[in-house]
């Protein structure tokens, strides 16, 4: 399925919602999808987590100093260091995705 099916079904069904209907199946499937990629994204954020907490042990500095002085050019490109760098993104994305899932 496409970007753009998935958004039309989404769509539609928010319009039919707002027309007044319900349906007490399908909104327990809802909440069953949302919470099982809230769960994914929590495993997620368990893993890259490790994986950041590794690059802090073995620098001695946290993922956020990192983030900044790698962000303004103050770090080498070492393979480690990009590395470490998309983690710390992939930490972001895991963190937005779980703020648009868990607050209403």
């Amino acid at each position: 399925m496409t970007i753009a099916t998935t958004l039309g079904s989404l769509d539609r069904l928010q319009r039919l919602y707002h027309t007044g209907y319900g349906d007490s199946f399908l909104d327990v499937a809802l909440r069953k999808l949302v919470e099982r990629q809230i769960a994914r994204d929590k495993d997620d954020l368990a893993r890259v987590d490790a994986e950041l907490l590794r690059f802090e042990e073995r620098y001695g500095m946290s993922s956020d100093q990192f983030w900044q002085q790698y962000q303004a050019g103050q770090s080498e490109d070492s393979e480690d260091f990009t590395e470490w760098n998309v983690f710390c993104k992939m930490r972001q994305r895991i963190i937005s995705r779980l703020h648009i899932l868990t607050v209403s």
